[in-house]
């Protein structure tokens, strides 16, 4: 019987063990610059985790008046944000800018978030913030981010359990806000920098904070191991003194 529990024991482990890892096509989630930049994350079929969440479905689309203002995904440097207090995703650098009377450059990012092996429903904060300005003539330019976000997308058409936006200027330059917790959310962000009606127009974003938060924060998978092997020990001592 000893043996029969033991090998209980060793199977939930494992079970455990395997519903915490990514999916096995999953790298974690690096920085990448140089002649790679953005397009890394944003070739098809790309994804990867930080920590516990899963980041999949990266799209990046960009348009810009004159034509030269719209930034190609190879002038996009992500980097990773690993946690912490400010959260856990990337930040998107670039210069998303434009001069002159009603010139503009757009970009559109987007990909989904998902906690690692279907686990508990814990993200429920996304925060924004930006880098970048305005001339200061009061032509009406703007240097915006708008994020939108959905939970448990469900095509087609999309479905979402929640919806929720998050937005951040040149004024209020940082933004969060809190949905009820959830497993999976999908995002997407549109980068503005337009310009108002004076020939000296001028408006930029250079940087692009993204992250997420998790309350409670998950245990750690040395935690849990660790708690079922102090239980699986305590469960042989007793057995023994039965047997015994």
């Amino acid at each position: 019987m000893t043996h029969k529990i033991s090998r209980y024991m060793i199977l939930a482990i494992g079970a455990l063990g395997l519903s915490a890892l990514p999916a096995l096509a999953d790298s974690a989630c690096s920085t990448y610059a140089g002649s790679d930049n953005g397009s890394t994350y944003f070739t098809p079929g790309f994804s990867c985790y930080i920590g516990d969440l899963d980041f999949t479905d990266f799209t990046y689309t960009s348009s810009g008046s004159p034509a030269t203002n719209a930034i190609p995904d190879t002038a996009v440097t992500v980097d990773v944000i690993n946690g912490g207090a400010s959260g856990t995703g990337f930040s998107f650098n670039s210069s998303w800018t434009a001069v002159g009377a009603g010139a503009f450059s757009d970009a559109d990012i987007g990909f989904d978030v998902t906690v690692i092996g279907g686990g508990a429903a814990t993200l429920e904060d996304a925060a924004l913030i930006q880098t970048g300005g305005i001339d200061s003539t009061g032509t009406g330019s703007i240097a915006s981010v708008v994020e939108n976000g959905c939970s448990n997308p469900a095509p087609p058409p999309t479905l979402c359990s929640q919806e929720w936006g998050v937005l951040t200027n040149s004024v209020e330059f940082a933004n969060d806000v809190i949905y009820s917790p959830t497993g999976t959310i999908s995002v997407s962000k549109d980068i503005t920098a337009h310009d108002g009606t004076s020939s000296s127009a001028f408006s930029t974003i250079s940087l692009v904070e993204d992250t997420f938060s998790q309350v409670p924060e998950p245990r750690s998978l040395a935690m849990l191991l660790g708690l079922a092997l102090v239980a699986g020990l305590s469960l042989k001592k007793k057995l023994q003194g039965v047997q015994s």
